[in-house]
């Protein structure tokens, strides 16, 4: 589907040559929500990590999961890595709250931030849910689920990106390396009309 612009629905801007607005607050809830569910999850770990409560684990059991939290990958760096984990899933939270429903070319280093954050928790738990099983040996219940929810954040937040970058690249083919720079960082002014229409027509043309 091709535009000459982009449209508009309820819920906001739709991104040229996409069928829904992936900035939509009524996407972004979801992310946010799963967000928060892995911000407990880690919080929880990391407490363990640290002897503040004692892992719960109904599925694997206390053994198995004090196993895989307290085994010696878990401890590579200086700080559990339960702790890290709310650090990522809090940074998920702010980035993937700023900006309304037009953030993909209003807020592009925003999204951009997101994606490499979510980019980042789901490689991490990707890996970790491997070693559990082959390197370690056990299995830990709440980090599967922080592993899954971390891979649900990627799968439903990386189309904003891909959105964001179709637009940096339109802008860069219609105005220039310099004005796709500035387009990221939201630092320009909004472009005259004769400027607009270049970018309307690069976007009519991709």
């Amino acid at each position: 589907m091709t535009h000459a612009g982009a449209q508009k629905d309820a819920a906001g801007e739709i991104p040229p040559g996409w069928s829904y607005n992936p900035s939509a607050w009524h996407e972004r809830r979801w992310l946010l929500c799963l967000a928060a569910i892995g911000l407990l999850a880690a919080l929880y770990t990391g407490l363990s990590q640290l002897g503040v409560v004692n892992l719960w684990d109904p599925i694997f059991g206390g053994a198995s999961s004090f196993a895989v939290t307290h085994s010696f990958i878990s401890r590579l760096l200086p700080v559990p890595d339960g702790l890290l984990g709310v650090v990522g899933y809090a940074c998920d939270l702010i980035f993937g709250s700023i900006g309304g429903d037009d953030r993909w070319r209003a807020k592009p280093w925003a999204t951009l931030l997101f994606a490499l954050t979510i980019l980042g928790l789901g490689v991490v738990s990707l890996a970790l849910t491997i070693l559990q099983g082959t390197v370690i040996g056990h299995w830990c219940s709440v980090c599967l689920v922080s592993a899954a929810v971390s891979t649900l954040i990627f799968g439903l937040g990386v189309g904003e990106a891909l959105a964001t970058l179709q637009y940096l690249a339109r802008v860069r083919y219609a105005q220039g390396w310099a004005q796709a720079w500035r387009a990221l960082w939201n630092v320009s002014p909004a472009p005259p009309r004769t400027q607009r229409r270049l970018v309307d027509r690069a976007m009519t043309a991709s």
